[in-house]
């Protein structure tokens, strides 16, 4: 039993804080406050979504707050347990390490399987019960609601968890058989990000549903997602059997996982383990490439093999783009209502739209940090420091670009904009995008990390990841706000040029730190 502690120990750690339990205990704190700081942001999320919902939900209907929360919960869950799940109970580096312990197999399996359900908790816990608590107090429910709400928040993880897991199974699988596996891995978290970013513009447009349609959410969720509906009836409505009946469809579920993953632990991580195979290999001439080429290709396949670098800006610029989509297909006839009221804030808002995709997407405030250990080996290549910076740079424009330009299409299509605007939003991408990958790269200059052990440690939690993120939405923010302000003493083309005109200066300012003071910071780095 004290080995079984100890595993779970040291897996919730390794979930949670992102580090062993030798790491001292600065980085430990640093890592418990991060850990805060993400479930206070769950918190604030749950408290103010259900809050929002239960002011604007007619009377009679609060309760479907708590039905809608969770439904969040489920997908959110989902998709932070797909995250955990591949590398956690599913090839995890450490599999050979720990099945050569002096332990039981057994133990081993249970730790892995108990730390993943406490990650579940963890995350369910800030997301649900304050929905739980909030609809209570609104609703004037008796103390049986309350006490059936426990039960319920440590059941509704359950089929997420499962859900997750089997996806997580699946998919790296399937990844292992074709050459790009990490790619793959991507295209499929960014698939349920796309639904849950979905929902969200789901749950914008309930605040205009008459009480009927919401109630018809209630039996739209006891028919597709029955684990959760029967719960939350046997708590609205004190009904012990519907409550009864979700305890067993969640319990049957976890049982039955368990038996599967207790009979086929060794055989699954075994065969994610053998990884992919080139049947059919031939040697051919390799073509040659000029330095800069050669460079960007190393920065493409570095972005692409590092799921926790590729999710943290991708993701962004993907999202913003499916939500613009949203809009433009799902929204027309509002937007073009506002725009028959509003047309002189078309163009302002939307290139500060833009300057906020720009600058909320930056991989080379991290691009230094993970070279780690091979940074010496990349001070020693035949080429300039020039055409390394070029090359991170060029990697974030690659990424920004593509969905920047998509949203202009959309927008042109939408918006009936003039081909002026258009050009006008380009060149807002092309400075704003230039402007957040120099800012990037020179704070990553300045402030860096060679010896991380995750790459998590430098995408997530360093300096210049912090500072552009937040810098680049209170900029990005502000921006749309000036733009709208200033359309009383400008027009709206007067505005986009003047808003390029600063960028563009600061993108000298940039260009010419990095010639300089930014090569000699990059043979300082060791």
């Amino acid at each position: 039993m004290n080995n079984l502690w100890l595993l779970i120990k040291v897996q919730i750690q390794s979930l949670l804080l992102r580090q062993s339990a030798k790491k001292n205990r600065k980085k430990a704190l640093t890592g418990i406050t991060t850990l805060l700081l993400l479930g206070g942001i769950f918190m604030y999320m749950a408290v103010t979504y259900v809050t929002t919902m239960v002011f604007a939900f007619p009377e009679g209907t609060q309760h479907v707050a708590l039905y809608v929360m969770g439904m969040m919960t489920a997908f959110m869950l989902l998709i932070f347990g797909y995250q955990s799940a591949g590398g956690h109970l599913f090839g995890f580096k450490d599999y050979d390490l720990l099945m050569s312990l002096p332990v039981k197999k057994s133990e081993v399996l249970l730790s892995k399987f108990l730390s993943f359900l406490f990650l579940e908790y963890f995350y369910g816990f800030f997301l649900l019960a304050p929905s739980i608590i909030i609809v209570g107090i609104a609703c004037h429910y008796n103390f049986l609601y309350y006490l059936l709400g426990i039960i319920a928040w440590m059941l509704a993880p359950v089929v997420p968890m499962v859900i997750a897991s089997l996806l997580a199974y699946c998919s790296m699988y399937l990844a292992g058989k074709f050459k790009y596996k990490n790619l793959m891995n991507n295209l499929f978290y960014i698939l349920l990000m796309t639904v849950m970013f979905v929902l969200i513009f789901y749950y914008q447009s309930l605040m205009n549903k008459t009480a009927g349609e919401l109630l018809g959410i209630i039996t739209a969720i006891n028919t597709y997602m029955p684990f959760i509906g029967y719960l939350f009836n046997g708590m609205v409505d004190g009904n012990i059997l519907q409550f009864g009946i979700g305890i067993f469809m969640n319990v049957i579920t976890l049982v039955l996982f368990i038996w599967l993953f207790s009979k086929q632990f060794a055989r699954l991580n075994g065969q994610i383990g053998t990884g992919y195979k080139m049947k059919d290999f031939k040697l051919v001439k390799s073509k040659g490439h000029s330095s800069f080429t050669a460079l960007l290709q190393k920065e493409i396949r570095m972005y692409f093999s590092n799921t926790v670098y590729f999710m943290n800006t991708a993701i962004m610029p993907v999202l913003m783009v499916i939500g613009f989509g949203y809009l433009c297909f799902f929204m027309r006839d509002e937007i073009q209502l506002l725009m028959s009221q509003f047309y002189g804030l078309v163009l302002p808002v939307f290139s500060g739209g833009l300057l906020l995709l720009s600058l909320m997407t930056c991989t080379t405030n991290a691009s230094i940090s993970l070279e780690g250990e091979n940074f010496d080996v990349l001070k020693s290549y035949p080429v300039t420091e020039k055409e390394i910076f070029n090359a991170k740079i060029a990697l974030n424009l690659l990424v920004i670009l593509p969905c920047a330009l998509i949203s202009i299409v959309l927008a042109f299509i939408t918006f009936n904009m003039s081909i002026t605007d258009v050009l006008l939003c380009i060149l807002t991408v092309l400075t704003s995008s230039y402007f957040i990958s120099a800012f990037g790269l020179a704070l990553n200059l300045n402030y860096y990390r060679l010896d991380w052990d995750n790459a998590a440690v430098v995408v997530k939690q360093s300096m210049p990841v912090f500072i552009t993120i937040m810098g680049g939405m209170v900029v990005g923010g502000g921006v749309i706000f000036a733009n709208m302000f200033l359309t009383q003493y400008l027009s709206s083309d007067w505005i986009v040029l003047l808003l390029n005109g600063i960028l563009f200066a600061l993108d000298l300012i940039l260009y010419f730190y990095l010639k300089t003071k930014g090569v000699k910071q990059f043979h300082k780095i060791h």
